[in-house]
């Protein structure tokens, strides 16, 4: 339940979507018709811009950086009335709620200085160059280099699903600098911006019809000893890091779309009620209650306000997340596909998401890596 003070953020909050999102962010949205590849994009990237113009974007960042010194609690009030307002997702999200947070944890004042004040301005937005076509969710197998040359580094090699590359100003790029030492510690993170030359990146065409993915190929990049992220070797710290933001302040905003995507869907079946079969709704009151599970879960993670850094809950987070909205999509497409009607005018929206949720128990670290960690890490059992 809300406290005297969030209850008034939150009043702020939603009066400012009701009063921005129709009039300056959602211009191309037509009743029943889906946004183009080209309308989505535009659309998150206005969304970035007001959200930056009027504050928002910061709420949860250091003052010192350009944000508002708010906490945990503050920025999961911003996620649940943007779920309201059905608010679209951000272009400059990545450097957000990942990348920034991890370069303020690990690096250099001067870089901090450097970069943080372009990602919350909006001014720069980055991708991250993690995983590659032979180290997907293995990252300690990469095989991209980094070599010195004068008064910097050379890079080579291939990255894959990259983010929003072909959108991208900066790339987090983790590549290996120390090939002799055990592989975990020979990784090294550069800021790369994307239009130095020897950077191509490649959309990927998915099963959805969209392309938010990109190969991203790095052929002779130079780049200077100012773009090394933190330390060299510290690759690995910096990609944990930022995959701890990934799984909590990233996902935080994703469970607080998943409690409302599972209302919609409770909705939809009720207004259905006489055609839809019993085990449906069964399948769906457990559905609302794991969705509910992760809410409570998410609503006490109070360790980041305190200054804190996600820890191994955040992977149970992501493994729960992930199997709930592959059963909510599952749901509905099966429902949307077998009912008559069913979606109240959504087109189809659950079809859709069906095909885009495959995926959500692969990125960030697939289901079966999540479980090694907690297993390995939380646990402490032996390998």
């Amino acid at each position: 339940m809300d406290d005297v003070d969030t209850r008034a953020l939150r009043a702020e909050i939603r009066a400012w979507f009701e009063r921005v999102l129709p009039a300056e962010v959602c211009l191309d949205r037509a009743a029943g018709t889906p946004l183009t590849e080209e309308q989505d994009f535009a659309e998150r990237r206005r969304y970035a811009g007001v959200l930056t113009r009027d504050g928002w974007a910061g709420l949860a960042w250091p003052r010192e950086w350009g944000g508002r010194g708010g906490g945990y609690r503050e920025r999961l009030v911003l996620a649940e009335e943007a779920a309201r307002a059905d608010a679209p997702d951000p272009l400059n999200r990545l450097g957000v709620d990942i990348i920034g947070p991890a370069i303020d944890v690990l690096c250099t004042d001067e870089q901090k200085s450097r970069f943080l004040p372009p990602i919350l301005r909006g001014k720069a937005i980055w991708c991250q160059g993690f995983s590659e076509p032979g180290a997907g969710s293995d990252l300690s197998a990469l095989s991209t280099r980094a070599e010195r040359v004068p008064g910097g580094w050379r890079i080579n090699g291939q990255k894959v699903w990259t983010s929003f590359g072909q959108y991208a100003d900066c790339c987090v790029v983790l590549a290996r600098t120390a090939p002799t030492v055990r592989p975990h510690a020979g990784i090294s993170a550069f800021a790369v911006p994307m239009d130095t030359p020897g950077v191509e990146e490649r959309p990927i065409r998915q099963m959805t019809g969209g392309s938010d993915f990109c190969e991203v190929f790095l052929t002779g990049v130079v780049v200077s000893d100012a773009d090394l992220l933190g330390a060299e070797g510290d690759g690995w710290k910096f990609a944990m890091t930022a995959l701890g933001f990934e799984r909590s302040i990233n996902f935080m905003a994703r469970q607080v779309r998943l409690t409302k995507n599972v209302s919609d869907l409770v909705v939809q079946i009720r207004a259905n009620a006489t055609r839809v079969p019993s085990r449906a709704k069964e399948r769906v009151v457990g559905i609302h209650a794991r969705a509910m599970a992760l809410q409570v879960v998410e609503a006490n993670m109070t360790a980041l306000d305190a200054g804190g850094v996600p820890g191994v809950e955040t992977n149970a987070s992501k493994v729960f997340w992930s199997e709930t909205y592959q059963g909510m999509t599952d749901l509905g497409a099966e429902l949307e596909l077998t009912v008559p009607g069913f979606g109240d005018g959504r087109g189809a929206a659950w079809t859709s998401s069906y095909l885009a949720g495959r995926a959500t128990t692969i990125y960030a670290g697939t289901s079966e890596i999540q479980r090694n960690i907690i297993a390995e890490r939380g646990l402490g059992l032996p390998r």
